[in-house]
């Protein structure tokens, strides 16, 4: 039986990649059939995580997402930091009538470090060499977003970007050097489930 999947992201930059980075979910079964993100320049806080999850569910409700996964950027935070509000307050925020499951995961800083993981598809992207970081751990690179923007050099760095460079990577590379992607690779694909409105509740209409 398949599953739908929506993601809940930070921004125009993960709407855009992260469907390439878990397009391989594809063949067990598992569709992310969205990443929804807040609008302008507002900040993916508690709140505004609810109302993304009430939004989709109530526009996809004829054909509603078997899970929602949170993710986050740590922003050189620790993971249990940045996801602590999101695990105790969203869970009791959502309404029981929305049955589908809460799931939650980080990029460690940013998204961007995912790319440094699979090296030799961002060298290609780039043609050039990736400085100063250790591919092999890429959730330690300091920074990853402005690493790239300078390895970018004159060209800015955009959403589109992000797609394009997503477009080039290896998942299953990058998710054997980076954890906190294998997390967020595991969160789509099964992981430990919050149900809504009440904890240990089985979904409903199960």
């Amino acid at each position: 039986m398949g599953k739908d999947v929506v993601v809940i992201a930070s921004g125009e930059t993960e709407r855009r990649a992260l469907p390439h980075l878990v397009a391989h979910l594809q063949a067990e079964g598992i569709t992310l059939v969205e990443v929804r993100v807040p609008r302008g320049d507002k900040a993916l806080n508690v709140e505004m995580a609810e109302k993304l999850v009430k939004a989709s569910w109530f526009e996809r409700i004829a054909a509603p997402p078997d899970k929602f996964v949170v993710l986050v950027d740590t922003n050189g935070r620790t993971p249990d930091e940045v996801l602590r509000p999101f695990r105790e307050q969203l869970p009791g925020r959502i309404p029981m009538k929305i049955g589908a499951q809460l799931q939650f995961a980080c990029a460690q800083w940013h998204l961007e470090a995912w790319y440094f993981a699979d090296n030799q598809g961002l060298r290609g992207y780039l043609e050039r060499d990736l400085g100063s970081v250790d591919a092999s751990k890429p959730d330690e690179i300091q920074n990853p977003k402005q690493h790239l923007k300078q390895l970018l050099r004159e060209r800015a760095y955009t959403a589109v970007v992000s797609q394009e460079i997503a477009r080039r990577l290896d998942p299953q590379t990058i998710d054997q050097r980076s954890p906190s992607f294998h997390g967020f690779v595991e969160a789509v694909r099964n992981g430990q489930l919050t149900p809504p409105a009440e904890a240990g509740r089985e979904r409903v209409g199960q």
